[in-house]
C-alpha cells in the first residue's frame, strides 16, 4: 500500500474517533446531565432564581403623561332664585348668548309687614254729650282706621352660571318663582377633553400640573387647554346635575369600560372649533428632573413618593435594605435624591415581588416585606 494511501486511513480514523467522542458526550448531557459545577462540587437543584442586579446610572427622566380620551359638550347649568317672589324682569331672553357673570333676570321678593293693632270700640255717650262741633252728626272725636301699610319690595338679580345659549323660562313676566327653584338654564358653548387615569398614575400628578396639550387626529392643531382637574372636581365639572357615579355615553369609563381610575378633564380654548364625541389623546407635562441624576428601574424600589426602600447588593453579594429619598419618576425609572450613588448595585426587582420571582437571595429571609409595585 502507498504511503498516501495509509495516511488517507489514518486521517479517515482520526476524525471517526473525534466523532465518536463526540456522539458519546453528547448522549452522556442529553441522558444524564451533569452534577458537578466547575469547581467539581455536587449541584443540588433548589428551585430558586438568583435575583437580578442592576447599576445604578445616572441619567435625565421626563415625566410626562399621555392619556386618551374624549371631547365632551358641557352640560346645561341652571340658574335659580334664591329667594320667593315674581319675575320682575329678563335681561337676557331666549336664544341670547350670555357670558358666565352676565345678568341673567331679576326677582322681586314682597317683604312681610307687621299686622296693623286692633282699635279699641269707642265708648257710646250720653245724648248731648256728643262733640260734634262740625254739625255733621259724626263724633269728631271718633277714631280713624289707619291706612293699609304699603308693600315693601326687594329686588334681587341674578347673574349666568356658565356662558353659552339662555333657555326656555320657567314662569312668564311677574309669574311666581320660588325659593331655589330654576327658572332658567343656560346651555354651554364650551367644551372639556376628558379622559381616565389609572389611581398609581396619579402620584405622577402629585405636582398638580394646570394644563394640557391636546391633540385631535384630523383635526385641528394641537392646543393647550387648561383647569386640568382630577377625580371629584373633574366629575363635578363635566356631569354638573347628573347622578353622582353616573356615566356619560361615550365617556372614559362608561359602561363597557373598565370603570377603574380617576376622571381627568381640562377646558378647550373657546377659539379652537372641536365638536362633542371627538376622540384626542391629552399629554400631560408633569415635571422634569433637574439635569442628570441618580435613577434606577421603578421595580427596584418599595414605595414611589418622597420615601422609599431599595436593597443595595454588598462586595459579598448579600442584598441590605436602604432607605432612600425619590423625586421624579416616568412610570419606568425614578429619582432617587439621596441614599444611593452612581455604580452602586441593588436588586433590581423588589424582593417577594411577582417580577423577582417569588424567590429569596443569599441572606433573605421569608419574614422580609415584599415589595410594593
Amino acid at each position: 500500500m502507498s504511503k498516501t494511501a495509509v495516511r488517507r486511513v489514518l486521517f479517515k480514523s482520526f476524525w471517526a474517533v473525534i466523532g465518536l467522542a463526540i456522539a458519546v458526550s453528547l448522549f452522556k448531557l442529553a441522558f444524564t446531565g451533569s452534577t458537578q459545577d466547575a469547581d467539581g462540587a455536587p449541584l443540588t437543584p433548589t428551585g430558586k432564581i438568583p435575583p437580578e442586579e442592576v447599576v445604578v446610572e445616572k441619567g435625565t427622566i421626563s415625566n410626562s403623561l399621555t392619556v386618551d380620551g374624549t371631547i365632551v359638550i358641557d352640560k346645561p347649568v341652571s340658574a335659580t332664585s334664591s329667594v320667593t317672589g315674581v319675575l320682575a324682569h329678563r335681561f337676557a331672553e331666549t336664544g341670547a348668548k350670555v357670558k358666565k357673570g352676565d345678568k341673567l333676570f331679576q326677582v322681586r321678593a314682597e317683604e312681610e309687614t307687621a299686622e296693623a293693632e286692633p282699635v279699641e270700640e269707642p265708648v257710646e255717650e250720653e245724648p248731648g254729650n256728643v262733640d260734634d262741633a262740625a254739625g255733621d252728626g259724626d263724633r269728631d272725636d271718633a277714631p280713624v282706621e289707619p291706612p293699609a301699610p304699603k308693600p315693601i319690595y326687594h329686588w334681587y338679580t341674578v347673574v349666568a352660571p356658565a356662558t353659552g345659549i339662555v333657555g326656555n323660562y320657567a314662569a312668564e313676566l311677574m309669574g311666581e318663582v320660588t325659593e331655589d327653584g330654576v327658572v332658567v338654564s343656560i346651555r354651554p358653548t364650551t367644551f372639556h377633553a376628558v379622559g381616565a387615569i389609572s389611581p398609581l398614575d396619579r402620584y405622577r400628578l402629585a405636582s398638580n400640573p394646570d394644563r394640557a396639550t391636546v391633540t385631535i387626529e384630523s383635526g385641528p392643531k394641537p392646543f393647550t387647554c387648561t383647569d386640568l382637574s382630577i377625580g371629584d372636581a373633574a366629575t363635578e365639572t363635566i356631569t354638573s346635575d347628573e347622578p353622582e357615579g353616573e356615566m356619560m355615553e361615550g365617556e372614559p369609563g362608561a359602561e363597557g369600560d373598565s370603570g377603574a381610575g380617576a376622571r381627568i378633564s381640562c377646558l378647550v380654548p373657546e377659539k379652537v372649533t372641536v365638536f362633542d364625541g371627538l376622540t384626542m389623546t391629552m399629554a400631560i407635562d408633569a415635571g422634569k428632573s433637574d439635569g442628570d441624576v441618580v435613577t434606577i428601574p421603578v421595580t427596584a424600589v418599595t414605595g414611589l413618593v418622597g420615601d422609599g426602600t431599595v436593597w443595595v447588593v454588598g462586595e459579598d453579594g448579600t442584598p441590605t435594605e436602604q432607605p432612600v429619598k425619590l423625586g421624579v419618576t416616568d412610570g419606568k425609572l425614578v429619582e432617587v435624591t439621596s441614599g444611593l450613588k452612581a455604580g452602586d448595585s441593588v436588586l433590581r426587582y423588589v424582593p417577594g415581588s411577582k417580577e423577582s420571582g417569588g424567590g429569596m437571595g443569599d441572606g433573605m429571609t421569608e419574614e422580609m416585606p415584599a415589595g410594593e409595585m
